[in-house]
């Protein structure tokens, strides 16, 4: 990065467009409050960096962190003074504990000029506080570099979210020129090399588990060379959903920390921990007394548990550091696939997801609400790729999916997305039906429907608590969703959902089927998956 010491003619607004393009950002994402948020998007179309309006700004941020999780880049969303950075909070926790590079650009009062106003004042910076790497004021003298710093912080592992504050004053004022270049230096490896390997070269019964950090094509390469040298098999973190192929011989589904994976983990002997952040595991102790090895782009502290041997630095160069003393496997047997038993007579959420397996074209790719939901789709989804399946696990948001939809059918138009919702979720962000409308989308929405916010009804039930304050009046999705510009279809036994799952993806544009599901088996997948009352963790 540096700058070229004069003015070119330009505002700073068009300044800092300079400094987005320079790092590949495609689009802004936001709900213009004016002030400073007109003045970027004008200087942004100048360059070809598109404009996505929201109805919110939390959904808003959530399609920038997705934006940037997809196209390796910042994300950017721009929210007004006040109320409308207020409102994009829940967003920028998601992308800190979800590990999603985005820039949040407010719109602000100029210091000095505006002090006698307490209209909408917020102290934005104290508002983001600890959600955020960093937060910063734009100047006219140093908007190109310090956003362009900004954007490398961001940017650098573990990934997140930054805040610029940014004045309609200064917006308007010329700028200092900047001539933004993104950095490509790659951090050096941090660790003892020679205890790793030793401690792999000792394994007969290792396994990899691979999380967040693999995201990226490079580090999914190393994790596949590094199974095959060892023969093991390979589990992968709900965020790394893909990184190794669901169905690939050695995949042995998936990795939380809780009952699911436990009882034929007790076999192993060396648990190696790739890219794992200590965010996407769940919030109970640590279940294993295996030696563990991690190997991570960067040290991330509290863990859950105390690795024997560290090494921090990219993940295929950590790989290559150690793969040469590592030895075929030797495991007494191959792991069994986890079956989530169904109960019920009426639709059951495991029929609506293997009927949209049988009908979503190939590539398609998945986002996932928080709930009870999400755990047919985990489970029974055929990942074969980073971000193939997205789902918000560090902060285990509701009204995910849609947002996260949207933003990755406008980063890929020549891919299909399905985004699995429950009603709870989508009843927080229906107004997006009509952001997905208005871009026309090749979204398909299908809304899990059973009147209930499900999970916290089971961990209700569990407890012995009476039932209470988790029912809702049933929405009628399809309406609502016609209303707002999306096909929309009821789907209440097999033979209409694969109707409708047939006219959701042949058809142009969004479309939503509301599923109405029998909820009855939920307890019995939950505790399948992470254990009886008293164990479970937060969802």
């Amino acid at each position: 990065m540096a700058s070229d010491g004069g003015g070119a003619g330009k505002t700073t607004a068009q300044v800092m467009a300079d400094v987005l393009a320079a790092y590949g950002v495609a689009r802004l994402f936001g709900l213009p409050g004016g002030g400073s948020n007109l003045e970027m998007i004008d200087s942004c179309a100048a360059l070809g960096i598109d404009y996505v309006l929201a109805h919110t700004e939390c959904a808003a941020g959530i399609m920038a962190a997705t934006d940037g999780n997809i196209g390796n880049r910042p994300g950017v969303v721009c929210t007004g003074l006040g109320p409308g950075a207020a409102a994009v909070t829940n967003a920028v926790a998601y992308a800190s504990l979800d590990r999603s590079p985005l820039l949040v650009l407010t719109d602000s009062y100029q210091p000095g000029e505006h002090d006698h106003i307490l209209h909408q004042t917020v102290d934005h910076t104290a508002l983001f506080g600890t959600l955020v790497k960093a937060s910063r004021r734009a100047t006219p003298e140093t908007a190109g570099e310090t956003l362009a710093e900004l954007l490398e912080l961001a940017l650098a592992a573990p990934v997140g979210p930054v805040h610029m504050d940014l004045s309609a004053v200064v917006a308007s004022k010329p700028g200092a020129a900047f001539n933004a270049q993104p950095s490509a230096a790659p951090p050096a490896l941090e660790g003892d090399a020679h205890a790793a390997r030793e401690l792999l070269g000792k394994a007969r019964r290792p396994a990899i588990v691979a999380g967040i950090q693999c995201r990226n094509d490079e580090a999914a390469a190393a994790v596949a060379r590094l199974a095959d040298r060892l023969a093991c098999p390979v589990l992968t973190s709900y965020k790394a959903k893909g990184v190794y192929p669901d169905g690939a011989p050695r995949h042995a589904g998936l990795f939380t920390g809780a009952r699911a994976e436990a009882e034929w983990l007790a076999d192993c002997d060396l648990l190696i921990l790739v890219g794992m952040d200590p965010v996407e595991l769940v919030a109970s102790p640590w279940p294993y007394d295996m030696p563990v090895l991690e190997l991570a782009e960067v040290e991330i502290r509290p863990h859950y548990t105390t690795p024997a041997v560290s090494l921090f630095g990219p993940l295929p160069d950590l790989a290559e550091a150690v793969i040469e003393a590592a030895r075929p496997a030797n495991w007494p047997g191959e792991p069994a696939p986890l079956t989530l038993a169904e109960a019920g007579e009426g639709l059951t959420p495991q029929a609506v997801v293997r009927a949209a397996i049988d009908a979503a074209p190939p590539r398609t790719r998945l986002t996932i609400d928080a709930g009870a939901h999400m755990l047919p789709p985990m489970s029974l989804w055929p990942a074969k790729a980073p971000f193939d399946v997205q789902i918000s696990n560090g902060l285990s948001t509701m009204a995910f999916a849609l947002p996260a939809a949207i933003a990755t059918a406008l980063a890929e138009p020549d891919r299909r997305v399905l985004a699995i919702t429950g009603d709870g979720g989508l009843a927080m962000c229906l107004g997006e039906l009509a952001t997905a409308a208005r871009n026309n989308v090749a979204v398909t929405v299908i809304v899990l429907n059973d009147a209930a916010l499900s999970l916290i009804d089971v961990k209700q039930e569990q407890r012995g608590f009476e039932r209470r304050g988790m029912r809702y009046p049933g929405l009628d999705f399809a309406t609502i969703a016609k209303g707002s510009g999306c096909r929309a279809a009821v789907a209440k036994d097999e033979d209409a959902l694969a109707a409708a799952m047939a006219e959701a993806f042949q058809g142009e544009g969004p479309m939503l089927i509301d599923a109405r599901i029998d909820a009855s088996g939920y307890r019995a997948m939950f505790e399948a998956i992470r254990g009886a009352p008293g164990v479970a963790a937060n969802a």
